[in-house]
């Protein structure tokens, strides 16, 4: 690329008013005519400026410091918002209440909070004069040694023998019971309160002493309680 610049000579006296400049053979043309100078004035040591001749200037009134807390999410006015900015929307309309179920909780026969859930079942079950309730509690081995020296032996056998004193009028009371629980033996103490032959009610003592097998009772002596 050819490149020339040409200046022409002005007449005496005068400003040159052309100048040209011959880039690649395109012609440019420069203002001639006389230009104004115009001196900007430096600006005070330390005194900022922004932009062309514009100052920043100190504020002379002493300001507060105010501390600018975060927003938190959870309290904007339209409620929580996640990460991508969606507004968290309570779903109102499809609340339901639902009742759970109870289960029983499953414990191993050996262990002693089996036993004394057994017991339990056993105690309830003999208040209520419930025999279904009592079957479920007792082995169909199931023996009863009365204090009379009589033994019944068979889960039907003993539950008929309950039946037939459940079904008695005015039959003994029993309560406070406790239970001691140690290993596959249980021993319970309680008070009976009985009628006696001359129609008054008599208060005794009783001790019956089970055993525990395959997580059923297998076994009950009866003690003390001398009830006629």
């Amino acid at each position: 690329m050819t490149r020339s610049i040409a200046k022409s000579t002005p007449a005496p006296g005068k400003q040159p008013s052309v100048e040209t400049i011959l880039v690649g053979g395109g012609q440019i043309r420069a203002n001639g005519a006389a230009q104004k100078v115009e001196a900007i004035a430096p600006s005070p040591l330390g005194e900022p400026r922004r932009g062309v001749g514009a100052a920043t200037l100190a504020n002379p009134v002493e300001q507060a410091v105010e501390d600018i807390q975060p927003a938190s999410p959870a309290s904007r006015p339209d409620g929580p918002r996640l990460s991508t900015g969606a507004r968290i929307v309570e779903n109102l309309g499809s609340r339901r209440s639902e009742k759970i179920a109870r289960k029983t909780l499953p414990v191993l026969a050996g262990d002693e909070m089996a036993r004394k859930k057994l017991f339990t079942r056993f105690e309830e079950a003999f208040l209520t004069a419930d025999i279904a309730a009592l079957r479920a509690c007792l082995s169909p081995a199931f023996q009863w040694h009365l204090p009379n020296g009589q033994v019944v032996y068979g889960r039907e056998e003993a539950l008929a023998e309950m039946g037939r004193r459940f079904a008695m009028p005015n039959r003994p009371k029993f309560s406070g019971t406790v239970w001691r629980f140690k290993d596959s033996t249980v021993i319970q103490t309680y008070d009976v309160e009985f009628l006696g032959p001359d129609g008054l009610w008599r208060q005794s003592r009783g001790m019956d002493f089970y055993d525990i097998g395959g997580g059923l009772i297998t076994r009950k002596d009866a003690y003390w309680k001398m009830v006629p």
